[in-house]
């Protein structure tokens, strides 16, 4: 099969998978929430279904409501603390830069740029704000309508907010907007943090207003919005990747020879799902036909089977311009602490210098205890949350602008651990008959660095929490806008 053919088999199914994908989202959630109280304490299980029958309200939509409910009493509960974080920094910073006589803005800077990025409510887009505007630059900042009371759009370092709709149900309506803003703004680069499959078509429509978008050719984000597709693409390259098969159907993976242990889980990126991954076979036949039963799969909804490797897995963000790598982080998984692998970054150096790569790569490796070898498991064309390392380093804006340079940035070793407050309060209150858990989440509150918080721009600290994540439960109790959740994801600013 030719290179074209394959590009165009793959962009097919991505379309194909994108409309199923719109069509089933309630009925999915719904039943992810059903399946969250079954595995939930039971206790808690046995008092909703009574609750439920009492109520006549399903168990499922009563679980969503409790869980809402107890998410909003906790951030009323934080509010206190938080508040007084807040008003303490903006106290203590005031007389501190009073003292030391330090300026309130960042240098002038004689090549200044107008840049808008998006995903407005994501960590990692407030830390690029804050990079880039301390490097003098001037940010615009969006995302989407849902998400209007973001605490991330009060930044010092956003000059301006805008709202559109949702890239995955209205994306005509929001390549328009964006590009109205881009007009109207006089935006230089656009820098997408999110939703890279569907900005990868603003490039020529955003040439005309004579800005740059930092984002990969279109045939190469092709390849990483599908994970056998990009598994295959690596294999071609002579790069290391697990044994990786395409599932179309039940009957396929039924009928599978299990030599060995797989992991079973959607081939393209889901939302809903990409959290949803189990190992097949199961215990017994019978558990794993049944799993397989519930599986929605088809050809244009595929599933992948990799072979399941044992080992610490990791996360990887790749800044790249002309193949060149310009930052790089690495970091466990779930740690968002820079760590030196040096066989992960040559992988990554491998693959950007052959696809002369130009953008944002969020890769996942695994390092087999068995053979000590690096493998790439996925692979997106977005930025990576642990790009939050970089929070105390002044040159990451160059990475992207001096194109001259070849030297590659990475996080300083006097950067902390990343953490964010109300997930490790949460594990002080879950864990709270844990000592040891105790003291490991007391110490990477005292030792760490809260994602969000910053000693020169407190209130989205405040603001995000309180404020958006408010409104976001509040909304969730009414079945108009309702929202079956997994977690609320601090991270990524959304209930999850």
């Amino acid at each position: 099969m030719s290179t074209r053919s394959e590009l165009h088999k793959v962009q097919d199914l991505n379309e194909l998978y994108q409309h199923v994908h719109d069509s089933m989202t309630f009925s999915t959630l719904r039943q992810q929430s059903q399946d969250n109280l079954e595995q939930s304490w039971p206790p808690y299980r046995r008092l909703i279904k009574t609750l439920s029958q009492l109520t006549h309200i399903p168990s499922y939509l009563l679980n969503n409501y409790v869980r809402t409910i107890v998410c909003l009493l906790l951030l009323g509960l934080m509010f206190p603390l938080n508040l007084l974080i807040t008003l303490l920094t903006v106290i203590l910073s005031y007389f501190c830069n009073l003292i030391h006589k330090k300026p309130s803005l960042p240098s002038p800077n004689p090549s200044r740029k107008r840049i808008l990025i998006s995903g407005g409510s994501t960590t990692k887009a407030l830390h690029l704000c804050r990079s880039f505007y301390q490097a003098g630059h001037q940010i615009i900042l969006v995302d989407e309508s849902i998400n209007w009371l973001t605490g991330h759009r009060w930044s010092n370092s956003v000059e301006r907010f805008y709202v559109h709709p949702s890239p995955s149900k209205e994306s005509d309506a929001y390549l328009t907007i964006l590009a109205n803003i881009v007009r109207r703004e006089k935006i230089d680069v656009f820098i997408p943090c999110c939703h890279s499959h569907i900005d990868e078509r603003l490039q020529v429509a955003l040439a005309t207003h004579n800005c740059s978008i930092f984002h990969p050719k279109s045939d190469q984000t092709i390849f990483m919005s599908n994970k056998y597709a990009f598994l295959e693409r690596a294999r071609s390259l002579n790069l290391s990747v697990p044994s990786s098969f395409l599932m179309t159907s039940r009957g396929q993976l039924l009928q599978f020879n299990y030599d060995c242990s797989y992991i079973c889980k959607p081939a393209t990126f889901d939302s809903f799902h990409h959290e949803k991954t189990i190992i097949l076979p199961r215990s017994t036949p019978s558990e794993t036909i049944e799993y397989i039963n519930k599986l929605s799969i088809s050809e244009h909804r595929p599933y992948l089977l990799q072979k399941f490797l044992s080992g610490q897995q990791y996360s990887a963000h790749v800044t790249a311009i002309d193949g060149i790598i310009k930052l790089f982080v690495c970091s466990p998984k779930s740690t968002y602490q820079h760590v030196d692998q040096p066989k992960i970054l040559q992988w990554c150096m491998q693959y950007a210098q052959t696809l002369n790569l130009t953008g944002h790569l969020s890769m996942k490796f695994i390092i087999d205890d068995h053979d000590g070898q690096v493998y790439a498991i996925e692979c997106h064309s977005h930025v990576d949350s642990s790009v939050i390392s970089f929070y105390n380093h002044p040159q990451v804006a160059n990475a992207y602008f001096e194109h001259e340079s070849s030297t590659m940035i990475v996080p300083l070793a006097s950067a902390r651990q990343i953490y964010w407050l109300p997930y490790e309060l949460w594990q002080l209150v879950r864990n709270i008959r844990s000592r040891k858990k105790i003291i490991a989440c007391l110490k990477k509150i005292c030792f760490g660095k809260e994602a969000i918080w910053s000693w020169n721009d407190p209130f989205p600290f405040l603001l995000h929490y309180h404020i958006h994540f408010f409104y976001l439960l509040f909304a969730n109790l009414f079945s108009k806008h309702i929202r079956f959740f997994n977690h609320v994801d601090c991270n990524m600013g959304r209930l999850f």
